[in-house]
């Protein structure tokens, strides 16, 4: 008999026990050849019975390694996939556990273009986490997390306002120059004004139950990131584009807030016609590095896709 088979000294049941922070490669294959290369930590944690001394360890390190070798022969076309595999062998080489989580959470790097002249590699971090619950009768629940996160450019809003007021103020009390109301009005809102301006962190967490039915592609999701945040950076810009980068932030000021708010909207317009479920959970964050404060700016919203599909009809 294995020593992890014998009994505990004392009946008190684990919640997890496992292996973390095993790092792997793993290429990703979707539909058209679109590939990217991931560059995941992962974690395997199992329940353990209370009579129980300890889990087979080596069955969970040689389950990740299978699992990570099956993925050249038999391709995964998402993080989620090869998440649910490991699950799945695990709850086999384990038959005593009633709980399984895998994570697993790193850096997906892809090719971009930036520009129509300029092709660039960008890394993005993403995780996928998966976790199975067998009940007393063997039947199994299986429910997955998938993330992304991105940085974009956010613009201050109330610096924004505040430079235009000091404008129209210093322009009122200059006695050279005489400036009709409605004509001043309309320069303040041509001219270019000056605002305070943050690399923002905007991450996006969704819980789905059913990888056939519920195909997200974590591209997609920091996709609605970017699209969210006043200004999308980039890895190298010429004047020009540096230009015109800042005027178009300065036209979409926004606060965290606002970041929130438009990350939610445009995720449930991105994802209108995959059939997501009322129950699932989403979270939206924000952490915006400030650059005139010595502190960061931080947002959260956890909500259902129910709420959210609620507050989106009521709008049309």
């Amino acid at each position: 008999m294995d020593l992890q088979d014998s009994s505990s000294a004392i009946d008190l049941a684990i919640d997890k026990v496992g292996i973390v922070g095993v790092e792997k490669k793993v290429e990703i294959i979707q539909e058209e050849n679109k590939k990217y290369s991931f560059y995941p930590k992962i974690s395997a944690l199992i329940s353990l019975p209370a009579q129980q001394r300890g889990i087979h360890m080596s069955r969970s390190s040689e389950t990740i390694e299978e699992v990570i070798n099956d993925v050249v022969f038999k391709p995964a076309s998402s993080i989620e996939i090869i998440a649910d595999r490991i699950v799945k062998r695990l709850l086999e080489q384990h038959p005593y556990t009633t709980k399984v989580e895998v994570k697993l959470e790193g850096k997906i790097i892809i090719q971009v273009r930036e520009s129509e002249q300029r092709a660039i590699q960008k890394a993005y971090k993403v995780s996928s986490f998966a976790k199975a619950k067998k009940n007393i009768s063997g039947d199994i629940t299986f429910n997955y997390f998938i993330s992304g996160t991105a940085l974009g450019m956010t613009c201050c809003p109330c610096a924004l306002e505040l430079s235009a007021e000091y404008a129209e103020e210093i322009i009122k009390n200059r006695k050279d120059i005489e400036i009709p109301e409605k004509t001043l009005e309309k320069l303040l809102n041509i001219w270019p004004l000056s605002s305070h301006n943050q690399r923002s962190k905007g991450t996006i967490i969704l819980q789905i139950n059913d990888l056939n039915n519920h195909k997200i592609d974590v591209l997609d999701i920091i996709d609605v990131i970017e699209g969210s945040m006043s200004g999308k950076i980039q890895s190298v810009l010429k004047r020009p584009e540096e230009a015109r980068l800042v005027r178009e932030a300065h036209l979409k000021p926004l606060f965290s807030e606002d970041v929130i708010r438009e990350m939610a909207k445009n995720f449930m317009l991105k994802f209108a016609d995959i059939n997501l479920e009322d129950r699932f959970k989403v979270i939206f964050k924000i952490e915006s590095y400030e650059s005139i404060h010595p502190h960061n700016v931080y947002s959260e919203m956890k909500t259902t896709i129910g709420e959210l599909r609620a507050v989106t009809n009521r709008e049309k």
